[in-house]
């Protein structure tokens, strides 16, 4: 995602890539080519976590997340797209503006999207985030 090296925008990346160092991958701000990327990843056996910071970013990458969701759906599932995304929804925002904000959320077939209202549940919910992206499903976790 990007900046996850140095904690995401959030902080809730915060000492992966020390932990990961092959694993976690900084991308520059440009959500299509991140997409496109997890679907590569996905594609060959992997199972990315992609952080997007703000809902409304995920419009810039809407033609790589729409291919994302729909080709799982439309193959019946012989075409698995597992991944998740992690993104920031509804909060205030930090920066203020349309696209700190001013958020939607896709919802196309093929997605699941889940949010979570504590810690515990937010554990728990990950954990199954990632068997199912394991199973070739394109999961969206909105942190609001």
């Amino acid at each position: 995602g990007e900046d996850v090296g140095y904690g995401g925008y959030y902080k809730v990346t915060d000492g992966l890539a020390a932990l990961y160092p092959n694993r976690v991958r900084d991308f520059p701000p440009d959500e299509t080519s991140l997409i496109g990327a997890a679907i590569g990843y996905s594609q060959v056996g992997l199972v990315p976590v992609l952080e997007i910071p703000y809902a409304k970013y995920l419009d810039c990458g809407g033609d790589m997340f729409f291919e994302a969701a729909i080709m799982y759906w439309l193959s019946n599932g012989k075409l698995p797209n597992g991944m998740v995304i992690r993104l920031q929804g509804f909060g205030p925002g930090v920066f203020g503006g349309n696209f700190h904000t001013h958020n939607a959320l896709h919802m196309p077939p093929g997605l699941d999207v889940v949010c979570y209202s504590n810690g515990r549940d937010y554990v728990q919910g990950w954990r199954y985030c990632l068997e199912q992206a394991k199973r070739g499903r394109l999961v969206m976790s909105v942190d609001c």
